[in-house]
């Protein structure tokens, strides 16, 4: 078998045009057992291929198309002098599975990220290519703990159906703001999913200027401890646009609506108002604890069109 990218594609493979080795591949200098089968790409291997069959059925019914030889026709596909070709992967993609399936502890990984996400990456590519969950798991297992950009989360989890690196990346790219994405990112995720970001950021702005003017509202009913609870209801639009209403419009550092609690509750004094009593004061930090803001119900809802948008692909 071999990887030949240029000479096929999976999905058209046929049995037509048997490749007869006349030395013009190369045998690989790990992977060649003499009791395997051969795969091959200018490179050439003789692996135990049963350990490949039993990880994927796909992988097992493409290596055993019948080419219509008897098992001791010396032109039957499967021999090193007719290798049997593997297409629509690469050298390097079937190296790191090899590694992989021969080496399950691998600890050849090591500390680079890079390099880890390169390998992990490829197996990603060929365990979804030939349904193999174990290498799957494996795979994610190992990305999981690299701190990979939202945007390449965003890529990875869309090209292999991973909706927990779609969620996870498109909460983190809105803890600040899309527009402070760069080219790269926007490169990597693909124009259609910016645009979804996009229209999810715009929906989030208009809910944060709505909420700049309009407060969580105070309950008309007061405490017993407050005496003069219409002087607090009318303090109380005065107070949220000051301190908070102020800082959600603030042209260069805008205060984002998931930081709205942490900023109330990191400054007892923020609400405080000679006009505001302090049990209505208290009421209304309770108030704003039990508040959803705009964004996240936005945010999720984003992150599902953007699992939608790569379901369609």
């Amino acid at each position: 078998m071999s990887t030949d990218n240029d000479k096929m594609a999976l999905d058209n493979y046929n049995r037509q045009g048997v490749v007869k080795n006349i030395g013009q591949f190369q045998r690989h200098s790990t992977f060649w057992y003499s009791d395997g089968s051969i795969v091959h790409d200018k490179t050439i291997y003789n692996v135990h291929i049963t350990m490949v069959q039993k990880l994927s059925e796909i992988f097992n019914s493409l290596i055993t198309i019948p080419d219509g030889k008897e098992k001791n026709d010396p032109t039957r596909e499967g021999t090193e002098a007719y290798p049997l070709f593997l297409p629509g992967t690469t050298v390097s993609e079937f190296d790191d599975l090899l590694q992989w399936i021969y080496r399950a502890e691998w600890q050849a990984l090591g500390n680079d990220d890079i390099e880890r996400e390169r390998i992990c990456t490829h197996l990603m590519k060929l365990a979804h290519k030939w349904e193999i969950p174990v290498a799957t798991d494996y795979a994610v297992k190992v990305l999981d703990g690299i701190p990979l950009p939202p945007s390449r989360r965003i890529q990875l989890g869309g090209r292999f159906s991973i909706n927990k690196w779609i969620n996870s990346g498109v909460a983190d790219i809105f803890t600040s703001r899309v527009t402070q994405l760069q080219e790269v990112d926007v490169q990597a995720m693909g124009w259609p999913v910016y645009m979804i970001l996009v229209k999810a950021q715009e929906k989030i702005d208009d809910e944060a200027r709505r909420t700049a003017f309009v407060p969580p509202a105070m309950s008309n009913d007061p405490s017993w401890q407050c005496s003069n609870h219409s002087a607090c209801l009318r303090t109380w639009p005065k107070i949220w646009f000051d301190k908070i209403g102020r800082q959600i419009l603030h042209p260069d550092r805008p205060l984002m609506l998931r930081h709205i609690l942490p900023t109330v509750l990191g400054d007892p004094s923020i609400l405080k108002h000679a006009n505001l009593h302090e049990r209505c004061r208290e009421d209304m930090v309770t108030v704003i604890c039990k508040t959803r803001f705009a964004d996240e119900t936005i945010v999720p809802l984003c992150a599902t069109k953007v699992v939608e948008y790569f379901e369609k692909m």
